[in-house]
């Protein structure tokens, strides 16, 4: 009985002392790149417009997704240089991404993250996401296409804190692409940021469903091939990075395209964002390749 009573006072001891630590942010730090710097500028860089991203959740046999591929490209066409679309392929929405019976493969492991942990993992598509925002009336950060011109046209008016800017370098024999990603602090930023980089790619021909039938010959445009940083985002400021106006950060990545992308299609996009409960896009851009 003494050798129980024993045990259990020190059992509780044991837990009664334990305590939970602070968040720790588990994000792998980049590998270092020739390239890879930080300085405070002589001048504060002009703010640039806020840009949107709109990430369309897609499928190659969903019917009713060209409609959304509409939507996204005619918002795009209205803002000129304002608006960054990818579309996204999911592994967990199968039966629309599948490629049996010939549809092309454009399932990303990336794509699936963003979607299922960053977009609240809708049952069904399309649906999409705008700066991954969660707006006022809305349960969830992923809303009908029909929605998406109102929200889109909210953020474009908000101001940013950070520009951001992308100067790529090919090379055609080796089918390398070089992405200098240049983000400049416009005013002081007190919360953390992170950045996430990825290459999609337009004007791939292959089969999609529709309403009516299947198209043999369509058009997918900024299907999300690659994410060059960890699908939750690098982490941009540190003990040593402070994002203090007038702060310029640069990171460089370096990706191989695989045999079958054209690099000419094909587009480098950055993206700012927050990376807590609130996971809101700060700014993002595109730049083409070749």
């Amino acid at each position: 009985m003494k050798k129980y009573l024993l045990l259990l006072s020190l059992t509780l001891l044991l837990y009664s002392c334990k305590e939970d630590g602070p968040f720790i942010d588990l994000t792998p730090p980049k590998a270092k790149v020739q390239g890879d710097t930080d300085y405070v500028a002589s001048a504060l860089a002009t703010p640039q417009l806020h840009n949107v991203l709109i990430e369309d959740i897609t499928g190659v046999k969903c019917i009713s997704c060209p409609a959304s591929h509409d939507a996204a490209t005619s918002i795009s066409n209205a803002n000129p240089g304002r608006i960054v679309i990818a579309a996204l392929h999911t592994w967990y929405l199968d039966v629309y991404t599948n490629p049996s019976g010939g549809f092309p493969d454009f399932r990303d492991s990336s794509a699936n993250y963003i979607v299922t942990q960053l977009l609240d993992n809708p049952n069904g598509i399309p649906n999409g996401g705008i700066n991954r925002k969660l707006f006022s009336g809305e349960l969830k950060r992923y809303y009908l296409f029909s929605k998406w011109t109102a929200f889109v046209n909210q953020e474009l008016l908000l101001p940013s804190p950070i520009n951001i800017g992308i100067t790529n370098t090919y090379n055609t024999t080796t089918r390398e692409v070089t992405a200098e990603v240049k983000m400049e602090c416009t005013q002081n930023i007190p919360n953390d940021l992170y950045l996430s980089v990825g290459i999609t790619e337009n004007g791939i021909i292959g089969k999609q469903k529709d309403p009516t039938t299947t198209i043999e010959f369509y058009t997918h445009n900024h299907v999300l091939r690659k994410m060059l940083t960890p699908d939750a985002g690098l982490k941009v400021n540190s003990p040593s990075i402070v994002l203090d106006a007038k702060k310029v950060v640069i990171r460089v990545f370096k990706y191989t395209l695989p045999v079958g992308w054209n690099a000419s299609n094909c587009n480098v996009i950055g993206i700012v964002h927050n990376n807590s409960s609130v996971i809101d896009v700060v700014q993002c851009t595109e730049k083409k390749i070749l």
